[in-house]
This record gives C-alpha cells, structure tokens and sequence, in this order.
C-alpha cells in the first residue's frame, strides 16, 4: 500500500478507554477510532487504513 505508519498493540484498558472505546477490538487510525466490537477482515483494515490517504 505504499503507507508509512506505525501499529501498537494495546492491551491496557485504562490506555484503550482514553480513547472512548468499552468493546474490543478497536481499531484506531490517526487518533480517530474507526472500528469497535468486530473482528475486521483483510479488506476492511486495508479500506479503514486506505481511506485517509488515497
């Protein structure tokens, strides 16, 4: 995908309620939270990833 980006695999909860977020998994791209609750498929995270950029 041609993207610079960092991931962080975040199991502190009080860390992942700071971002609002009571169900896991939670996916957040750029300080904004863009799945809660489910399990995303390849093609979900490369669209979510993708959206800001392309």
């Amino acid at each position: 995908m041609g993207l610079n980006l960092e991931a962080e695999y975040i199991t502190d909860m009080a860390k992942v309620t700071e971002y609002g977020v009571m169900r896991v998994p939670a996916l957040v791209v750029n300080g904004k939270v863009v799945s809660v609750g489910k399990v995303l498929k390849p093609g979900e995270v490369e669209a979510l990833l993708c959206k800001p950029v392309c």
